[in-house]
């Protein structure tokens, strides 16, 4: 009787590092516990959260080994204790906290959404943490109307491009905010309207300028830092500033006088509040994008695909903001 335990090939840290201390190699098989799903994966995201995680520098935290990774594509393997569906071999798009980068991932039954005919799983993976945190901040936070004004900054990046995308799709004129003109350009070819070079133009003379003084109705801002105050000042009447994140580094203070004086609203939006407490409303937006994928609507920009080994590779490229879209695994 074979008494060794099933293994699977798979990316994993043995502490928190860098890219280059990933390895891949054989990796005890995830088994799917209660309230559980083990997924075959067939695509798998990487994304900047990935290397903030592998760095220690996320809120999500592992216990060592573990196996990075949180954006998967594939098929249902196996149901745990008390997990009714879906069937086996339906395909589905996923969440994880951890153990993704792997031939099977393991998630949580809350956390899996079937794709509908039509959708590749490439596209599926590339839409999953990325288009959902977008569509959840400009859907649920901002409540964008149609004829609004939405600024973006980071617009080339995974978030921010697909705010871009998305924010058209809801009927917004979108002002792209970007490191270089290259970034600007494929923002543009997402639905951007307008552009600013934050490098060389002030973000805040160049919306007034566009808005005719106005100012934008939402902010969607996964950057921060030292962009802020720029920002915050383009706000118009009743501005939102939905906060997704701090990819500049610098966690700002918000002068609450500031919100006061032109009715305005800061708004923080973290993925983990829709997918484990708002799920209805997380059901809705993992239906919504996949149905816009489906139908042609979105279009999300896969850069790169490879196997597990490219894993080092590409998160090392996304860290160092050489990629401009998405890197996505195929184990």
């Amino acid at each position: 009787m074979n008494t060794e335990p099933e293994t699977m090939r798979a990316v994993f840290a043995r502490a928190y590092g860098t890219p280059q201390d990933l390895e891949i190699g054989d990796f005890p098989k995830f088994v799917a516990g209660p309230g559980e799903i083990l997924i075959n994966a067939k695509a798998l995201g990487v994304a900047f959260h990935d290397g903030l995680q592998l760095a220690g520098k996320h809120q999500i935290k592992h216990q060592m080994p573990y196996v990075p990774g949180m954006e998967i594509a594939g098929t249902i393997a196996e149901l745990g204790d008390g997990v009714e569906g879906p069937p086996i071999g339906t395909p589905v798009m996923a969440l994880s906290k951890g153990n993704a980068w792997a031939e099977f991932a393991k998630v949580d039954a809350s956390q899996v959404w079937p794709m509908p005919e039509g959708v590749r799983f490439v596209d599926a993976a590339a839409l999953s943490m990325a288009y959902s945190t977008a569509h959840c901040g400009l859907r649920w936070e901002a409540d964008v109307q149609p004829g609004e004004v939405v600024l973006v900054t980071g617009a080339s990046g995974a978030v921010g491009q697909a705010a871009v995308e998305i924010s058209k799709l809801m009927g917004a004129k979108v002002i792209a905010v970007a490191s270089t003109d290259e970034r600007l350009a494929m923002a543009a070819e997402y639905g951007a309207d307008e552009g600013i070079n934050y490098t060389n133009a002030s973000v805040k003379e160049a919306v007034m300028e566009l808005t005719g003084g106005k100012g934008v109705d939402v902010a969607f801002d996964p950057v921060m830092g030292s962009l802020f105050p720029d920002v915050l000042s383009s706000l118009g009447w009743g501005g939102r500033h939905v906060i997704i994140g701090f990819a500049g580094g610098e966690i700002p203070k918000i002068p609450s006088n500031r919100l006061l004086i032109k009715n305005r609203r800061a708004l923080g939006m973290v993925m983990t509040y829709y997918r484990y407490t708002e799920t209805d409303k997380m059901r809705e937006t993992a239906d919504t994008l996949l149905g816009w994928c489906r139908d042609g609507k979105i279009k999300p920009p896969v850069a790169k695909t490879g196997p597990l080994e490219k894993a080092p590779e590409f998160l090392t490229e996304i860290m160092e903001r050489k990629l401009i879209g998405r890197a996505i695994l195929e184990p």
